[in-house]
């Protein structure tokens, strides 16, 4: 027979983990409240950041109805227009969805103006400052292809920007130099001996360094090979007068109206080597305030037409950005079909339209403004026959 203290001797085990089990649910389920409740009182510090992100996220995307454009379409991949502003992945500290997020959250949406509806691989990236080309793949295969052939330096690639200073030495060529991280997340290129802002600006070909021996510079990791053209702006003439409130103290602001053109023919695709490029050439890309290039005075309200003061009331970026597009871009896949994409940039607010000349046939020669100057350098200086090609499409 066994007494009650026997049987409480069998039983408080039995006890002890019923009571723990309880101890551990009644946890769990305050947790899980504590989760719920910080989505709207962001009580819970331990998520506090993770919730922090989604509400943010959700009021980018009610306040951001940002139309995406589609530049090229087939059955493997897409290239879109990327906006300047908008980061490649999603940056919590700042609040920001990156390109990818933002797509996924329009494909949502009831309403959505991006017209495809599935799922897309990231295979090349753009600075956030930058707009123009990005391109994506619609299955893991084709994404592996491209991201080799991004690798192997198998795509071409011209970017357009627009510096407020003139060159001072040579208008074109080369720089070269070892990309290497300085402060606050800058680069900076140094030559062979550690000095800063390796240039080699002299177009003669006998001059330019073999692609082998840039081939084994690339090896020892983060050498930058840019190529790049200018033309001066001082023909057009700005559509609008400068807002002198924004003029610095000590006068800079002569430097930040648009004053060149350049094009740049990039040949390695490192992290902020076109504006670290155009720093050391002496040409900082307009808006590009990380090196050097300043901020763009926007314009009084009263010397703009009605179409640019709704830029300039609905959406600042129009005229607050880098000055960077990605305009062509060109590869050919494994299996011999030719891929070209290419985008003019919208730069065209910051100058008057001027006058076209039009041939016999009714097609576009010339145009007297900064998309005319896009298509003389690209005429002048590309080399790739498929993307010449698509410009006289583009224009006729």
């Amino acid at each position: 027979m066994t007494t009650p203290c026997s049987s409480q001797h069998w039983r408080s085990p039995l006890l002890a983990l019923l009571l723990i089990f309880l101890q551990d649910v009644s946890s769990f389920q305050l947790r899980t409240d504590l989760c719920r409740g910080s989505r709207h009182n962001k009580i819970n510090k331990r998520h506090g950041s993770f919730m922090q992100l989604e509400l943010q996220k959700s009021s980018i995307i009610k306040k951001c109805d940002i139309t995406i454009p589609i530049l090229y379409e087939d059955d493997t991949m897409l290239a879109i227009c990327k906006p300047p502003h908008i980061p490649h992945h999603d940056d919590p500290q700042r609040g920001q969805l990156g390109i990818l997020s933002l797509i996924r959250q329009q494909q949502q949406h009831p309403h959505s103006t991006f017209p495809y509806p599935h799922r897309l691989y990231g295979v090349h990236r753009l600075d956030q400052v930058t707009s123009g080309i990005l391109l994506f793949a619609k299955d893991p295969t084709t994404a592996n292809t491209l991201i080799t052939k991004f690798r192997q330096r198998e795509v071409v690639k011209y970017y357009f920007a627009i510096s407020a200073k003139r060159p001072k030495k040579k208008k074109q060529g080369w720089v070269k130099g070892r990309m290497v991280m300085g402060r606050r997340g800058s680069y900076k290129l140094l030559n062979e001996n550690g000095d800063t802002s390796l240039m080699n600006t002299n177009c003669d070909e006998g001059m330019v360094e073999s692609n082998d021996k840039a081939e084994s510079n690339d090896e020892r990791g983060g050498y930058a090979v840019t190529r790049f053209y200018t033309a001066g702006l001082g023909n057009l003439e700005l559509a609008y007068v400068p807002d002198r409130q924004y003029e610095s103290k000590d006068n800079s602001s002569q430097y930040l109206t648009p004053k060149t053109a350049i094009l740049f023919e990039p040949h390695t695709g490192k992290t902020h080597q076109l504006r670290v490029a155009a720093k050391a050439v002496g040409l900082p890309i307009l808006g590009d305030v990380r090196y050097g290039g300043g901020q763009s005075i926007p314009p009084v309200r009263e010397t703009i037409d009605k179409r640019q003061q709704s830029y300039l009331d609905n959406n600042i970026s129009v005229w607050d950005r880098t000055y960077l597009h990605s305009s062509a871009l060109h590869f050919q896949m494994n299996g011999g079909h030719n891929v070209t994409i290419l985008s003019i940039p919208p730069f065209q607010h910051l100058f008057v339209p001027s006058a076209t000349s039009v041939s016999n046939n009714g097609n576009i020669q010339t145009q007297n403004d900064v998309t005319g100057i896009f298509f003389s350098m690209m005429k002048k200086y590309c080399y790739c026959v498929p993307i010449l090609d698509a410009m006289l499409d583009k224009k006729t």
